[in-house]
């Protein structure tokens, strides 16, 4: 057995109070201190921070504070709270599959959805493939996140189908409700003869397949007249320097808070293809 023997005598100490406490006092405080641990959780994973800093960070500052304002005996209470590293992951991970299973059931109880397709590559130059749904939900058109999957080897088209179909398949989902495919114009993806949107196509002739909103204006942008196209250049050659290194974002920063700018920071100018 992985666990050890503080595990199980803390599980022995747990058991004795809940038999011994019969007002149920003891199960309404464990789940209060489980719905803590979730809600702090949630806050961790919310700003992006370490799981570890629920344990060394926050725990004790909740411990001083609460044994300074309210006592020893509400400290006690801080005390039973867990959340420590595996802890942390541990609720971060049963909120995501609940989040998940959601969206999967609304998908599901929906008329009709669509999906939008996006494949990049990340940091460690593993293309990544993320997919978004659209579907009613109580006569609403709502917008979710719907899961991404690694292209551990070759992006095409039937890459890219067979990812979905796995998932649609693992979920049971009904293909037949799809109805609309948003594509970026990778070959890939909105390629009339052998791309995903066509192959959507062969496996039900309603789904309807569409182009990138951004993505076409991000293209517009290169037809530009000479005289407009020579502007454009200009400010992305001005952003891209004040990006590229540390010294001129911090004086365009404070520029910005003399000028009392609503914004104080900028985007690199990226290339579509």
């Amino acid at each position: 057995m992985d666990k050890s023997k503080p595990f199980f005598e803390a599980k022995e100490r747990e058991l004795k109070r809940a038999k011994l406490d019969s007002t149920g006092s003891f199960h309404i405080q464990a789940q209060a201190i489980t719905e803590a641990s979730y809600a702090l959780s949630y806050r961790i994973a919310r700003d992006k921070k370490p799981h570890a800093l629920g344990e060394t960070i926050v725990k004790p500052c909740l411990l001083e504070c609460t044994k300074i304002i309210l006592g020893d005996t509400a400290a006690q209470k801080i005390a039973d709270l867990s959340l420590s590293d595996r802890t942390a992951k541990s609720s971060i991970g049963n909120m995501l599959a609940d989040i998940k299973r959601q969206v999967i059931e609304k998908i599901k109880s929906s008329l009709m959805f669509a999906i939008q397709l996006d494949e990049f590559t990340d940091v460690v130059s593993i293309s990544q493939l993320m997919v978004f749904a659209r579907y009613v939900h109580r006569e609403t058109i709502k917008e979710e996140f719907l899961f991404c999957s690694p292209l551990t080897e070759t992006t095409t088209a039937a890459d890219v189908m067979n990812l979905v179909s796995d998932f649609f398949s693992k979920e049971h989902l009904n293909g037949g409700k799809l109805i609309g495919v948003c594509t970026d114009g990778a070959s890939a993806m909105l390629g009339c003869h052998a791309g995903f949107a066509q192959l959507a196509k062969e496996k039900n002739l309603l789904v309807v397949s569409t182009h990138c909103y951004i993505h076409r204006q991000a293209l517009a942008a290169k037809t530009f007249p000479n005289g407009l196209q020579e502007h454009i250049s200009s400010v992305i050659k001005v952003v891209n320097f004040i990006k590229g290194s540390a010294s001129p974002r911090r004086l365009f920063y404070k520029l910005c808070n003399d000028m009392d700018a609503v914004h104080s920071s900028l985007f690199f100018h990226p290339k579509v293809r």
